[in-house]
């Protein structure tokens, strides 16, 4: 009976060993290819002879969280490697979001700007950690809204995420944090912010800011559509007359913004607009570079204009 225990004993021994020897070597894996990769769409990925990738961080977390508790999960949010603290957030975010603080993290990550390295699909490229967060829980929110079964409109299945996304607390206050900061954030989580209809009118002065600041497009169209008689007596000519006539729109969130604005003033007519637009894409040359074939497919060939 003693040598059976003693079996039992050092079989379990060994087996706590071997697992926190394969939990070290699977995170060892993930910092040395230090690359936050989503799946590839590939069902039978080619692994070594140790069941990690040498390719992909995706097969190599999958395997991970496999085999740690929900507390040691928690640890890695707040580990010091970039890349295994956001595969452990976004898990959290979906299984565990009381362990963590959202809003906390998206702001420090805007504070920190740290950027990391990404593969999705076949492409590779380095990314900002704080969209990398933000958006995480933007999908959560609008992955779990709820939609009707075998429902395929989708018209009606983004009114949906959209619903869930102007419903959600969290979001609307992260989005209200980052409209009160004084800077200009990657231009897609604009896109993100201003998905919610309205906001409380506190933050007015702050998205008027990140208009003639920064000529943020998503603030000039929420603005025209949510004080629009303030709109058209003054923003709307303040911002054209001191700011857009000396903007040189040669970022690539200027590019974005400046594609914006040219949509904005098309689709709604404004030829006031449209020749401010034209005359500012004469004398500037920051667009061609980055959205060249957008301005020449969505809106010189759309609307038949000649530069």
């Amino acid at each position: 009976m003693i040598n059976i225990r003693l079996v039992i004993f050092l079989f379990i021994g060994i087996s706590h060993l071997s697992i926190a020897q394969t939990k070290k070597e699977i995170i060892s894996k993930i910092i040395e290819l230090n690359s936050l990769d989503g799946w590839d769409g590939i069902g039978n990925p080619v692994l070594e002879k140790n069941g990690l990738s040498n390719d992909s961080n995706y097969y190599n977390f999958e395997k991970l969280k496999k085999i740690i508790s929900h507390n040691e999960l928690f640890e890695l949010s707040n580990h010091k490697n970039e890349v295994v603290r956001l595969y452990a957030l976004d898990e959290l975010m979906g299984k565990n979001l009381e362990l963590i603080n959202v809003k906390k993290e998206i702001l420090d990550a805007i504070s920190n700007k740290k950027m990391i390295q990404t593969h999705s699909g076949c492409i590779v490229d380095r990314e900002l950690t704080y969209s990398i967060i933000y958006h995480n829980y933007w999908s959560n929110v609008r992955g779990k809204a709820s939609k009707p079964p075998y429902e395929t409109d989708e018209k009606k299945i983004e009114l949906i995420n959209l619903k869930a996304v102007n419903e959600d607390i969290l979001l609307r206050d992260i989005n209200s944090e980052i409209l009160k900061l004084d800077e200009d954030l990657f231009w897609l989580i604009y896109d993100r912010v201003f998905e919610i209809e309205k906001y409380d009118v506190g933050l007015k002065k702050n998205i008027i800011n990140l208009l003639y600041k920064y000529n943020n497009s998503y603030a000039f169209e929420y603005l025209s559509k949510n004080y629009p008689e303030e709109f058209k007596k003054s923003i709307y000519n303040t911002y054209f007359d001191k700011y857009f006539s000396k903007a040189k729109f040669n970022q690539v969130n200027q590019t974005f913004y400046l594609f914006n604005l040219a949509e904005f003033a098309f689709e709604n007519t404004s030829i006031d607009m449209q020749n401010k637009i034209l005359k500012k894409l004469k004398t500037t040359k920051g667009w061609e570079k980055e959205l060249g074939g957008s301005f020449d497919a969505q809106i010189f060939k759309k609307y038949n204009i000649k530069l």
